[in-house]
């Protein structure tokens, strides 16, 4: 009985149609719908599940019509069955060809709900926790009923032939196997920095020395065009355009490359969305005057103003060399990076001035600076004053228009 209300309860918790046999062939459905049930109609599909599950220890995994699972899980005195389990989104009329197939036909059927294969993987596994059954390995289920292969012997003979088939391509076109990583990141340099003319080239010199990513050229084309414009996008949000704009653009061409036949279009909508991506970066560099680079820069120093801050290492946090961050710097802020992390500790320090009772010592060491004489040159620099006269001046209480209590 315990074991009953708990199959029923799972039913209803994965929203998956569950039945019971027994060694005797009695049926249970812990279902309502049993009308459209292909595990209740089907005695051809029971007897192939029933024989899937009797071959192995764990849950048999049967993928059947239209992109549908369906499981077995063996129990003492019977064998637990599940599905349809849908992994794709099926139209009313797949749906009716996939039940029609087991011996439902029906005009008012219900709506499948659609799950990933892991889920599937995820709800068989609780199943056979339920029937108390030993555990096993979360891929141990998809490997026992190929659906995806385990590191076997001929998986890795298999993988070998295609590596040494591609190096000999590449010997006899003295090209590389992909387009150099260093390629890849003067293209995506270039988009983050709305250089349209520069990505394009870049693009089209990949075209010619790219490997090839499928037998069939057509496929070979759509398959490098897609990869490049999700790239490019995520080069364009770095680059300080808006995900939702960046996603939009890209899932635009996408779709057009993927519905494709002509070669030429593919390109054209690659380059197309490379073209958008850019002038939409370069719009929004001339709009703001200041690149993200910069930007992202300042940011770092404003959350890192108490530690250490080298030049290169925030180089190498975004991505760039240390001198084209400099040159960049100057050039948008009118000051050099190392005067603009001196202002910014300056900046902290004149608010512990008024609003703490720190030492100027302590104040110093506080805000990063070396030492105090450090301090107070720079303090003196940017607000004319000594970090003393600048607290006793502000900190007096009439100076800023409130009176003595």
């Amino acid at each position: 009985m315990e074991r009953t209300n708990n199959i029923r309860i799972l039913s209803s918790v994965i929203k998956v149609d569950i039945v019971y046999e027994s060694d005797a062939g009695e049926l249970t459905a812990f279902f309502d719908s049993v009308g459209d049930s292909p595990l209740m109609h089907s005695e051809e599909l029971r007897e192939s599940l029933r024989a899937g599950a009797a071959g192995q220890k764990a849950p048999y995994l049967l993928k059947g019509e239209g992109g549908t699972y369906f499981a077995a899980i063996r129990a003492e005195e019977g064998c637990m069955l599940l599905g349809p389990m849908c992994s794709e989104k099926l139209s009313n009329v797949k749906r009716r060809q996939m039940l029609k197939t087991y011996g439902v036909e029906l005009e008012d059927i219900r709506t499948l709900p659609v799950f990933t294969l892991p889920e599937i993987r995820n709800m068989i596994l609780l199943a056979n926790t339920v029937l108390d059954n030993s555990d096993i390995e979360n891929e141990e289920l998809l490997r026992l009923n190929r659906i995806i292969f385990g590191n076997d012997f001929g998986q890795m003979v298999d993988q070998e032939k295609f590596l040494l088939k591609e190096e000999e391509q590449n010997e006899e076109t003295e090209s590389t196997y992909r387009h150099s990583y260093h390629e890849e990141q003067l293209l995506m340099q270039a988009i983050r920095e709305g250089r349209t003319k520069d990505a394009l080239r870049l693009a089209e010199g990949m075209d010619r020395d790219s490997g090839r990513l499928s037998g069939n050229y057509n496929r070979h084309l759509r398959n490098l065009s897609m990869i490049g414009i999700a790239l490019c996008a995520r080069a364009a949000i770095e680059g300080g355009i808006s995900p939702e704009a960046a996603y939009r653009i890209s899932g635009y061409y996408i779709d057009k490359c993927d519905v494709s036949q002509d070669p030429a279009h593919l390109l054209q909508y690659r380059n197309r969305a490379i073209t958008d991506l850019a002038d939409r970066v370069a719009e929004k560099l001339n709009r703001s005057g200041s690149s993200n680079y910069v930007e992202v820069a300042k940011d770092y120093i404003r959350k890192h103003y108490r530690e250490k801050i080298y030049l290169a290492d925030v180089a190498e946090e975004l991505g760039i060399s240390e001198g084209y961050l400099s040159r960049l710097f100057r050039k948008e802020s009118d000051e050099s990076f190392q005067d603009y992390v001196n202002r910014e500790r300056v900046v902290r320090a004149s608010n512990l001035l008024l609003y703490s009772d720190f030492s100027l010592s302590q104040i110093a060491e506080y805000v990063s600076f070396p030492n105090q004489s450090y301090f107070g040159k720079m303090f003196k620099k940017y607000k004319g004053m000594t970090p003393k006269a600048f607290r006793d001046r502000y900190r007096n209480r009439e100076a800023f228009g409130i009176s003595p209590r």
